[in-house]
């Protein structure tokens, strides 16, 4: 007995020193941010789940050190090897995976805890740093910009349309000149040369400039005024585009005059180096606010981007033009009925009254009900039993003289009676002016 148990025991041993143990390898990536990658996120290969995130550390220059496992199937990783986190799904909290690209099977095998460097691995960009790297005046400068945009394409798109069309040709041209350019290298680093020259003595006139850029702030608010301005600018673009097509081709005989003006440029030019080292800070904060600005105006995908809000407006404009009109129509046919159904109001919720107060009494039996008997309702047909009651039809109810009011014509307003002055009926010149209403009748 005592045999078995050892047996049993020693098998248990087995099978858990196989399933228990991790199979796979580990490895150790340095990220420049975690990204939002939380202990036990997942790891994939080609969208493959191959292992898990085990622990998440900082290392001494305060960068994240991920350390993962991979199984034993997609095990070793090999040099070259890289990572990736990227979003899955919504954004949210541990919503990001580590994505690895395993290097290529003619490379050495990655040790078990080898550690991928940080130029082998990329972050997510987050949302707050894209925000950070625009400051308050750039933000409040493009959000100008796209209203000032909005407010010259309404209800202009096919100018806009026509003058899209245009631009390929005057690009084209532009390309050509290009080439003519390029074709004259030495002559265009002179050129280059001279103008850093040039910029360099600009500089010296900072107080000129400085000025100069505010007088065309004031002339660029002014236009964002002048809308009608703006709207012939648009409406000319297409004729201007193709003038410049024209003036491009007829550019290339300016460029013997091109290489006098590079001549007498040499001097000034040895300047422009310096101006393109400040020109660099400059580009590389405006960089962001490039790219954020394509987002907004072309984003890919339906009904996301101003483009699409541009595009949009004509079906909205025609569906309005059928909706409206459909409206004022039902509102002029409902009219009438109104009218006509306005003068009973009094009759009918003194109707609903009474008939409420009709079954309110009570007494000791319970609630009774006080009825108004209706006569001349019913005759007589004779027959083998002595005579049998057969409901009149309603038209012929009341004929009898003794039973009948005769008052047969009221109008709205009458159910309480008429007053002495008449005042108690509702008669108008309208569609209640007929022979079978008369103020008159009352109760």
């Amino acid at each position: 007995m005592s045999a078995s148990i050892v047996a049993v025991a020693l098998l248990v041993g087995c099978v858990y020193g196989v399933l228990g143990r991790d199979s796979g390898q580990r490895y150790r990536l340095v990220f420049e941010s975690s990204s939002q990658v939380v202990k036990g996120g997942t790891v994939r290969i080609g969208g493959t789940q191959v292992g898990t995130v085990k622990s998440i550390d900082l290392t001494k220059d305060d960068r994240a050190a991920v350390e993962i496992s991979v199984s034993g199937d997609f095990a070793p990783l090999r040099r070259g090897a890289t990572a990736v986190v990227r979003a899955q799904g919504t954004a949210g909290v541990a919503s990001r995976y580590v994505d690895i690209s395993p290097g290529s099977g003619l490379e050495p095998a990655l040790a078990d805890g080898a550690t991928i460097p940080v130029d082998h691995t990329t972050s997510q960009v987050e949302l707050d740093q894209l925000f950070a790297s625009v400051d308050g005046r750039t933000r409040s400068g493009l959000r100008r910009t796209i209203r000032g945009f909005s407010e010259w394409y309404a209800g202009r798109e096919a100018e806009g349309g026509k003058a899209a069309r245009r631009l390929p040709k005057g690009m084209a041209a532009l390309r050509t000149f290009a080439a003519e350019v390029d074709a004259q290298t030495a002559q265009f680093a002179r050129l280059i040369g001279t103008s850093s020259r040039t910029m360099s003595t600009l500089a010296g006139e900072q107080a000129s400039l400085t000025r100069l850029v505010g007088g065309a702030a004031s002339t660029v608010d002014a236009l964002g005024a002048d809308t009608g301005a703006l709207t012939g600018v648009l409406r000319d673009t297409p004729a201007m585009l193709r003038q410049g097509t024209a003036a491009l081709a007829s550019l290339r005989g300016t460029l013997p005059d091109l290489r006098r003006l590079l001549d007498a440029s040499d001097t000034p030019s040895k300047r422009l180096p310096r101006a393109l080292d400040d020109l660099r800070p400059v580009l590389t904060r405006a960089t962001p606010v490039v790219g954020q600005l394509r987002r907004v105006v072309d984003l890919p995908g339906a009904g996301n981007d101003l483009l699409d809000g541009l595009r949009d407006l004509p079906a909205v404009d025609r569906s309005a033009r059928t909706a409206f009109p459909a409206s004022v129509r039902a509102l002029a046919g409902t009219t009438p009925i109104l009218s006509y159904a306005r003068p009973y109001t009094p009759d009918l919720v003194s109707w609903l009254g009474s008939f409420g107060r009709a079954a309110a009494a009570y007494d000791a039996d319970g609630h009774y009900l006080t009825a108004m008997p209706t006569f001349d309702a019913y005759r007589t047909r004779e027959d083998d039993q002595g005579g049998t009651l057969v409901p009149k039809a309603p038209a012929e109810r009341g004929t009898d003289a003794a039973l009948s009011t005769g008052h047969t014509k009221r109008c709205p307003g009458t159910a309480a009676g008429t007053l002495p002055d008449g005042s108690g009926a509702f008669v108008d010149r309208g569609a209640l002016a007929n022979a079978d209403c008369d103020a008159g009748e009352g109760r």
